[in-house]
């Protein structure tokens, strides 16, 4: 379906491409409309309208503020949800949770990655890992949910939470996850999508066509909205993860060596009150766990309690059992 002059004008302000005499306006428009509160929908004639006077080089502020388009009955196809407990959707594809997080610029973590792969922690706990010349913006709004642009390519592992989605855009794909792991590399108007762990749905902006993608599994999406589908060759999956700290498998290994590798993946300080614990052995696979689920996972393995402050952790306890 094809989208409207005023959805494209949105998209174009997300992305902070509108003008300033623009970005005004709309601003000034939505932050009243925020206080209307239900469920309306607007015509096409009424966002047309809209359109006019916003990208009109008129000083018509006062104009877009007061106006009230009129309320259609009958479904419409471009369906927008107002209020300020409730997420307000541009052609259903632009949330104002999204549209908030992105313009409350004092809560936006930047990165701009350099050559080779560099990680970054993000606030919820999920662990990037950006390839290349990559960039990532980061927002997390206090309601808990987390929204992400990424440009370039990365390996995600999402801090799960089943309660706030994560949500990512890159050329022209939302991708939505609770807690996966998966590799994304973008280009102008092409994306490679594969998935190590969990469920990721994916949404195409120009078509609102929606595919969700399993373990083992890979998409393509092109600029003209097509999603391809397919498996993944089981053989490329250790590059996906190469010189990264993601895979967490051990085997009869010294808990020394668990405890450092833990310590560079999540960047804290562990301690132990009793040395013996270094020389316990342990198996186990802490791959795509959080640092609180494998310290669980090795308090039950061994006779050992932890304990966090800031970035350091304390284990104590007699060790092996």
């Amino acid at each position: 379906m094809e989208r409207s002059d005023f959805s494209r004008l949105m998209e174009r302000y997300l992305k902070d491409e509108v003008s300033e005499q623009e970005r005004i306006k709309i601003e000034a428009w939505l932050e009243v409309r925020k206080t209307d509160g239900g469920d309306l929908e607007f015509s096409s004639g009424d966002q047309e309208n809209l359109f006019r006077k916003i990208t009109s080089n008129m000083d018509n502020l006062d104009e877009i503020i007061a106006l009230r388009p009129e309320i259609e009955k009958k479904t419409s196809s471009h369906r927008w949800l107002l209020g300020i407990a409730a997420s307000i959707l541009i052609v259903s594809l632009v949330s104002l949770g999204l549209w908030t997080a992105f313009r409350q610029r004092n809560n936006k973590l930047e990165v701009v990655s350099k050559e080779g792969v560099e990680k970054v922690i993000l606030n919820d706990g999920t662990l990037v890992w950006l390839r290349g010349k990559s960039k990532l913006s980061y927002y997390e709004q206090s309601n808990g949910f987390r929204y992400g642009r990424l440009e370039g390519e990365a390996l995600f592992e999402v801090a799960k939470d089943a309660a706030h989605p994560f949500v990512l855009a890159c050329a022209g794909v939302e991708i939505k996850v609770l807690g996966t792991s998966f590799n994304v590399k973008t280009t102008h108007d092409l994306l490679e999508l594969k998935v190590l762990t969990g469920k990721v749905h994916v949404l195409s902006e120009k078509n609102n066509l929606s595919i969700d993608v399993e373990p083992n599994e890979q998409v393509i999406y092109n600029g003209e909205g097509e999603i391809k589908k397919s498996s993944v060759d089981k053989e490329t999956l250790p590059a996906l993860t190469a010189n990264t700290e993601y895979t967490m498998s051990f085997r009869n290994t010294l808990m020394q060596e668990v405890l450092k590798k833990l310590e560079d993946k999540f960047n804290v300080n562990i301690e132990e009150t009793n040395e013996q614990i270094s020389h316990c052995r342990i198996t186990a696979d802490f791959t795509d766990h959080s640092l609180d689920s494998s310290l669980q996972m090795i308090s039950e393995t061994l006779s050992i309690k932890y304990s966090k402050e800031g970035n350091t952790i304390t284990l104590s306890g007699s060790g092996c059992k």
